[in-house]
């Protein structure tokens, strides 16, 4: 199998970040090596499996998490706590500490960010606590609940790169070692800024990402799609499909009339019912995923060398 050969990172950090502004040398697979590996449809059911058993039936946590923006600052405040020490105020996770780090993804304002963090105050996932060295600063502090939702989002994340290469190279994500994840947070911050370019070049994709719960409306659709014979085109209806994310028909018919005006989907029957998916939502989406497990496999590479230093 052909890896892509690594010798350095997006940006260097500062030194006061962490020490993963050292050059890296090592292997990641590229997106085209995974669309081309014949597991990965196997690889690809997997992850819609696993991100389907983490969010549906949960609307709280799916109206709480999965939009984009929200997705975005949830990951950033884990990363960006990871690097925090006491001693060195460029590392204090603030809010304007992660307004800035929002930025470059274009995706929230700042009012919007303190509302989302509010929402995130709310429901137990994050703390605000007053800097033991300056109380005139607030430290934005993961709880418990908050860092084991993101080692369940790591595990379905890493999980069809396992599917992919079942040598368990990929065990401490799947495993949910608390080690590997503080890691490879840490060093995720140095590619912030390849995540915002894997978002910004994955547009049909955006289109539901960037609504409430709609890359979950997208997968379910796919995963019943899946399960149809197979020997003609699936018209499915999406009646029910709301209530298992937390929002309703209507919002779910508004994302699909969108998407029907991009070409990737058809929407026929009484009212517009029932929906086709076409080929090129589901070339979107396979692209979208294998962009993503590259990424994941680049940190996985990061992290596991550092780890093992």
């Amino acid at each position: 199998m052909r890896l892509i050969r690594l010798t350095g990172y997006c940006r260097p950090m500062r030194n006061s970040e962490s020490n993963s502004d050292q050059p890296f040398a090592g292997t990641y697979r590229s997106s085209d090596e995974i669309l081309a590996n014949p597991r990965f449809p196997d690889a690809l059911t997997a992850f819609i499996e696993a991100v389907l058993r983490l969010y549906e039936d949960d609307p709280l946590l799916t109206r709480l998490l999965l939009e984009a923006g929200r997705q975005v600052m949830f990951s950033i405040i884990i990363c960006l706590h990871v690097r925090y020490k006491e001693a060195d105020r460029a590392t204090w996770p603030t809010m304007s500490l992660l307004q800035q780090s929002m930025t470059q993804f274009g995706l929230s304002s700042p009012r919007r960010i303190e509302a989302l963090v509010a929402r995130l105050i709310r429901f137990g996932f994050l703390k605000s606590v007053a800097a033991k060295s300056d109380r005139r600063f607030h430290i934005l502090t993961p709880t418990a609940k908050m860092v084991a939702h993101d080692l369940d989002w790591l595990a379905a994340h890493y999980l069809p790169l396992h599917v992919m290469f079942p040598d368990d190279r990929y065990a401490p994500a799947i495993k949910r070692d608390p080690s590997f994840q503080r890691t490879q947070r840490l060093a995720a911050i140095s590619f912030f800024g390849r995540g915002a370019e894997l978002l910004a070049s994955n547009q049909a994709v955006m289109l539901f990402l960037s609504r409430d719960a709609g890359v979950m409306i997208l997968m379910k659709l796919i995963q019943m799609a899946d399960a149809g014979d197979g020997k003609s085109p699936t018209r499915l209806s999406y009646d029910d499909i709301g209530s298992r994310f937390g929002v309703s028909r209507t919002h779910v018919r508004k994302i699909l009339q969108d998407a029907e005006q991009a070409g990737l989907v058809h929407l026929s029957g009484r009212g517009g019912r029932l929906v086709e998916l076409m080929p090129s939502v589901r070339q979107a989406f396979a692209r979208f995923v294998a962009d993503s497990m590259s990424g994941h496999d680049l940190l996985f590479q990061i992290a596991t060398k550092q780890m093992t230093d």
